[in-house]
């Protein structure tokens, strides 16, 4: 028979190893919300050597296989981003090269 009087459960407390994982995400969570002020290109190519880093040094294969899915990855916003991105140019060396023009034609 059960005692009538039971200690109610104690909630278990989290391991100190789960704040440490929620540091770390807080941390990597900072550091691609950094990287998105980065230039493209910039981020591309350190992405890239990362992959290669990773596929070469690290010996599991489903590493490798995250490797190679961050280089697809890569090309596949680079092409959409080639695709999709009307490219940029400066106005006012735009602007300054059609006074000259103006100026120069009016003399």
């Amino acid at each position: 028979p059960k005692s009538v009087l039971q200690r109610p459960k104690r909630k278990k407390k989290m391991p100190s190893g789960t704040s440490r994982a929620l540091g770390t995400n807080l941390i990597l969570s900072s550091l691609l919300a950094t990287l998105s002020y980065l230039p493209f290109e910039l981020v591309a190519k350190s992405t890239l050597v990362l992959c290669v880093l990773l596929f070469i040094l690290d010996p599991f294969p489903e590493s490798r296989l995250v490797a190679l899915g961050g280089v697809v990855g890569v090309l596949f916003i680079n092409r959409a981003r080639q695709r999709f991105v009307i490219t940029e140019t400066e106005p006012s060396s735009s602007a300054s090269s059609g006074n000259e023009n103006e100026h120069e034609k009016s003399e």
